[in-house]
């Protein structure tokens, strides 16, 4: 059958399933319809790369049109055991085979979980952004958690230890090539595949933030940029070193001065010296406040500067560098 067929309604033949604007819409698309025909017509379960070589398709976009007839419930979705062992593969096929004695192993329930995650992350395409903000806190913490900042002007040397951080969450993740000012790393999506398989721009976003993050705290601030599995980062001309990565932070907006000042004092008691403290404040003059006290204590304040938080909030942006004598 080939890709391009024209039907625009159900397949002849096929009683559709009750209520079903669900089903037409899914059988308006003519690729899609044809991959239901064949399906239908060949009687057995398929991976979404199977059906790709049938169409001439990209897996994910064949797993895309599976999905929806699947989410119309005109599929069924299964697994498949490798021969060799191994991680079952995926498997799609017509609902009027699925009760046929075939070795689908469909537990109750997972279709529905599995189709309401998918619709899901296909929702998440307009906030790639913020997404990508998340990721990237998250990476500064792996970062801060593993090995903290590191000190040295190799970038190569602080891609290392990000991607050594990264490890943590991402397993599969490696550099596969370094240069005085550009890395690209790999595996990431690996960790992301689910992401990456219902909406690759979401997937990209979030790599993109969590290995931007990981340098920065590793003190290697870089512009990044992920496109099919391989994310590219390049040094920013700011150099190495620009952005210390913060141990931890404490947030007193909304809070006075007095107490803004107290609760960064109690902040900084377990920190090691050496070690910098990122604090958020809104008032008017706080920067001031807390130059004052740190000086008295013999803090350093390495940078201030107004920021967004990852909710949008406005925030002034205070990093301290704690005595190294205390």
């Amino acid at each position: 059958m080939s890709a391009t067929a024209t039907a625009t309604q159900p397949v002849a033949g096929e009683v559709p399933l009750a209520g079903d604007e669900l089903v037409e819409r899914a059988l308006g698309v003519p690729t899609r319809a044809g991959i239901y025909r064949r399906l239908r017509t060949e009687g057995r379960p398929a991976t979404a790369r199977e059906v790709a070589e049938m169409f001439g398709l990209h897996p994910n976009v064949a797993r895309t049109h599976l999905d929806t007839l699947a989410g119309a419930g005109l599929l069924v979705t299964g697994s498949r055991k490798h021969p060799g062992g191994g991680r079952p593969a995926k498997v799609y096929v017509a609902r009027e085979q699925a009760a046929s004695g075939s070795d689908l192993q469909v537990p109750p329930g997972s279709q529905l979980a599995v189709h309401t995650i998918v619709q899901l992350i296909a929702g998440l395409t307009e906030h790639r952004h913020k997404l990508a903000l998340l990721a990237e806190e998250q990476g500064r913490k792996l970062v801060a958690a593993d090995a903290g900042r590191a000190d040295t002007r190799d970038f190569a040397a602080a891609a290392v230890i990000a991607v050594e951080a990264l490890r943590a969450a991402f397993p599969e993740v490696r550099l596969a090539s370094t240069d005085d000012d550009v890395v690209v790393v790999e595996g990431l999506e690996v960790g992301l595949r689910l992401v990456g398989e219902v909406d690759g721009e979401v997937g990209d976003a979030l790599a993109t933030g969590f290995l931007r993050g990981a340098l920065a705290a590793a003190g290697a601030p870089a512009t990044v940029e992920a496109k099919g599995g391989r994310v590219t980062a390049v040094l920013d001309e700011a150099g190495l070193g620009a952005q210390p990565s913060p141990t931890t932070t404490v947030d007193v907006r909304g809070d006075d001065f007095q107490r803004g000042v107290v609760a960064t004092m109690r902040a900084t008691v377990p920190l090691r010296p050496g070690d910098h403290l990122e604090i958020l404040t809104d008032g008017q003059g706080a920067p001031a406040a807390f130059a004052r006290w740190a000086d008295r204590a013999g803090h350093q304040i390495v940078d201030v500067a107004r920021v967004r938080d990852v909710r949008g909030k406005p925030a002034v942006r205070v990093l301290l560098r704690k005595a190294t004598g205390r």
